[in-house]
Formats: C-alpha cells, sequence, structure tokens
C-alpha cells in the first residue's frame, strides 16, 4: 500500500515538473491582445465610445495581458 501511494506520488511530481505545454499558444494571446488593444483604442476615439465598452475591454485585455506577461516570464527565465 505504501508503496503505491510512493510511486503515485513520484509520478505526480514528474508530471508536475514537466514543461511540456508551457508556451504553447503564446501567438493566439499575443494576437488576441494586439487585436483587442487596437480595436480599444479605436473605439475610445469614435463617437459611439461609452463606460460600457470599455469596461468590456478591459474584462477582456486584463487576462490576456496576466497570460502575455507570465508567457514573458517564463520565456525569459527557462
Amino acid at each position: 500500500m505504501i508503496s503505491l501511494f510512493t510511486t503515485f506520488a513520484a509520478t505526480s511530481t514528474i508530471a508536475m515538473e514537466c514543461d511540456i505545454g508551457l508556451g504553447t499558444g503564446g501567438a493566439l494571446v499575443s494576437l488576441s491582445l494586439i487585436l483587442l488593444l487596437s480595436s480599444k483604442e479605436l473605439i475610445s476615439s469614435s463617437v459611439l465610445h461609452s463606460p460600457k465598452v470599455e469596461k468590456a475591454m478591459d474584462l477582456a485585455i486584463i487576462p490576456l495581458l496576466t497570460v502575455f506577461v507570465l508567457n514573458v516570464a517564463y520565456m525569459v527565465m527557462g
């Protein structure tokens, strides 16, 4: 019973340290962030500017910006 738990713990540790999949999708995040930031800038200078639209754009931009910064930090440190 103890050896089964030890094997499971060792396998979980190896799986957690494996960096497969990290950094993938960085181009998609970057492209989405560029499109959203440029759209926000265009909307803010147009006649159809409203606080609701600005808040909606912020809600879409903030998570993407967070992922972008973490992705860049991972690439620099790795």
